[in-house]
């Protein structure tokens, strides 16, 4: 049977957690706007860079340039973004499940490289080979992160190790549509039309302009990708500690409501035993 300081110590063990999970929403709020910002700022940067890359593909000799077409290695490489923590509702299963989805449907050996403890370790548990792993960048996004994780996968793409290299992260799009998708950034591809028709004279050779920008673009690329997820993270946190703080309140409003009916039933029975007692005092004095 439930006792009145049994229902306290619960009553003030979920007030203690609205506490923590009101606070963790705060800090989430206030992280996903920083984090929008810097999206906001990066991302005409990374498509100046793309859209760079890829005109400069057409000039190159006859489109044989490794980053266009290279040869065939039966590998791919794919960077995988995930959180360093839980507490953020389906966000980390979600693009966990999309990364071991995609390596099903490739067929072919795939070299890891993770940003995100949640990842790697998920990875590692179906015995998947993670090249290299980073974690922390959810909570920190910084460009250095993303600059390590795209050397990696380029020094894997320049020795012909993979022939391919693909990003899966979350999407934002907005609070409520958080979207793990996977994109190729390597081989380019190079877009339509006939590039003789346009005059362009490169110095050094376009061969040279597109060894230079490629290292930069997928730099941007990876680090537009981490602060998406970084914000995906967020927004799915907001969201889980915003019902964990609703169930809190429910919580204590039902054990509010046993407790107090538990201490009147126990107020009323010391009454009785007062009420009982005052009654058999004068038969007692009398006899």
């Amino acid at each position: 049977m439930e006792s009145v300081q049994g229902l306290k110590l619960r009553l003030n063990s979920v007030s203690s957690t609205r506490q923590i999970t009101r606070s963790m929403q705060m800090i989430a709020s206030t992280k996903i706007q920083k984090t929008l910002r810097r999206m906001q700022q990066n991302a005409p940067y990374a498509e100046r860079f793309g859209d760079m890359a890829r005109n400069v593909a057409r000039f190159v000799r006859g489109l044989r340039h490794r980053y266009v077409a290279p040869p065939d290695a039966g590998c791919s490489a794919i960077i995988a973004v995930s959180g360093n923590r839980g507490l953020c509702g389906a966000y980390n299963s979600n693009v966990c499940r999309e990364a071991v989805a995609r390596i099903k449907r490739m067929n072919r050996d795939v070299r890891c490289i993770t940003i995100g403890g949640k990842m790697r370790d998920h990875l590692r548990r179906r015995k998947y080979a993670v090249e290299q792993a980073f974690g922390g960048a959810s909570e920190s996004p910084f460009y250095e992160t993303a600059e390590d994780a795209a050397v990696s996968a380029l020094e894997l793409y320049n020795k012909g190790t993979v022939d391919s290299v693909f990003i899966i992260y979350t999407q934002y799009e907005s609070a409520l549509s958080l979207l793990p998708i996977t994109k190729r950034i390597l081989p380019l591809s190079a877009p339509g039309g006939d590039p003789r028709g346009r005059q362009m004279r490169f110095e050094p050779e376009a061969d040279a302009v597109l060894d230079a920008v490629v290292p930069l673009y997928l730099s941007a690329s990876v680090y537009g990708a981490i602060l998406s997820a970084a914000a995906c993270e967020q927004s799915a946190r907001i969201m889980s500690m915003d019902s964990a703080s609703k169930n809190c309140a429910d919580m204590i409003e039902r054990l509010s409501l046993r407790y107090n009916r538990l201490r009147q039933s126990g107020i009323t029975q010391e009454l009785n035993e007062i009420v009982s007692g005052a009654e058999a005092l004068p038969a007692t004095e009398e006899s």
